[in-house]
């Protein structure tokens, strides 16, 4: 993943929430904007990578809103909804979620899965 051109399509809004992501989001008490703005922060990083995705390119990224761990699944570049809206570098909200409130799969850390 290129985390750096990542945070620039971040920093320049070209993102877009899928209906999934949106739903998570209202279901853990999250808002778009804090979330993307979270990654940009020198703690977020990188804890999976998924580059051989079938969808294209994606990771899960560790960040922190308002001091509590959030996961969030980016596709970057996205291909398909990229192509459709004529952006190639496109960041692609796919499913967030507080790994806090699953502490059955993540460990202290929120960065290894049980």
């Amino acid at each position: 993943m290129d985390t750096a051109a990542l945070r620039q399509a971040i920093s320049s809004q070209r993102t877009v929430v899928t209906r999934h992501a949106q739903t998570e989001l209202i279901a853990d008490a999250l808002l778009e904007e804090p979330v993307w703005t979270s990654m940009l922060a020198p703690d977020a990083e990188v804890i999976e990578d998924y580059a051989d995705d079938p969808c294209g390119p994606s990771c899960l990224i560790l960040s922190f809103v308002q001091s509590r761990p959030v996961h969030t699944v980016v596709a970057f570049p996205a291909r398909r909804l990229a192509a459709a809206q004529k952006h190639p570098d496109l960041a692609v909200m796919i499913t967030v979620y507080r790994p806090d409130q699953r502490p059955h799969e993540w460990g202290q850390d929120f960065r290894v899965r049980l």
